[in-house]
């Protein structure tokens, strides 16, 4: 599904890319992720705040609207309760890597010459690599997000922004996103929603 999902963004970006010829902008993401916790079947989980960075390309259409292929990352602390081989729960801690490959479309305001509010929904894919004292596999699911900020223009090729930003794996009904444990008396895994909020900034650069 990862990789499947992964080309499908890269080719229907293209196909804007080529038939509209739009300018081009290499984009950097640096940001503070906060904590989130999330329920679980033995309590709460959570996962840690953490340097959240990432890049991509964004595509401008006109003036005021634009679309964007970008990749971001978080590798930080997990938590969860499962069950020991005895049946108690027990708190599993460990790492894990968070990772949204997204597609999005952004509409520019402009307050001025320099500076542009904007606005950005995302859709794409989510994934996580834990690392194995978290005893799970992970999980890979339809993600969305979105991004509200300024962007200052420093010159013709060079503009900052800072933003606000939300990126969430979708729950699904009877699904979810998973960080269980395996190999324990029960083999428990637990699901949640997560919404995982950041705050950033970035150096962007105009290539064409």
């Amino acid at each position: 599904m990862k990789i499947f999902t992964l080309c499908f963004l890269v080719l229907i970006t293209g196909c804007i890319a080529v038939s509209a010829q739009p300018t081009v902008t290499l984009l950097t993401f640096e940001s503070y992720t906060f904590s989130d916790q999330f329920s679980a079947e033995y309590g709460e989980g959570k996962i840690g705040d953490g340097f959240q960075w990432g890049g991509g390309l964004e595509f401008g259409l006109s003036e005021t609207t634009a679309i964007e292929l970008i990749y971001q990352t978080l590798n930080t602390n997990v938590s969860y309760y499962g069950l020991d081989t005895n049946l108690n729960p027990k708190l599993i801690e460990g790492k894990s890597a968070i990772n949204y490959m997204m597609l999005g479309g952004t509409r520019f305001a402009p307050l001025n010459e320099k500076v542009s509010a904007f606005g950005t929904i995302n859709m794409g894919v989510g994934w996580s690599n834990p690392s194995d004292e978290l005893q799970s596999s992970g999980f890979t699911r339809f993600s969305v997000g979105a991004r509200l900020g300024l962007r200052i223009m420093l010159s013709e090729k060079v503009s900052i922004r800072g933003y606000g930003q939300v990126f969430s794996p979708v729950q699904w009904a009877g699904g979810g996103v998973y960080f269980g444990s395996g190999g324990t008396g029960a083999g428990v895994s637990t699901g949640s929603t997560i919404w995982q909020f950041n705050l950033g900034g970035s150096l962007n650069f105009r290539l064409k």
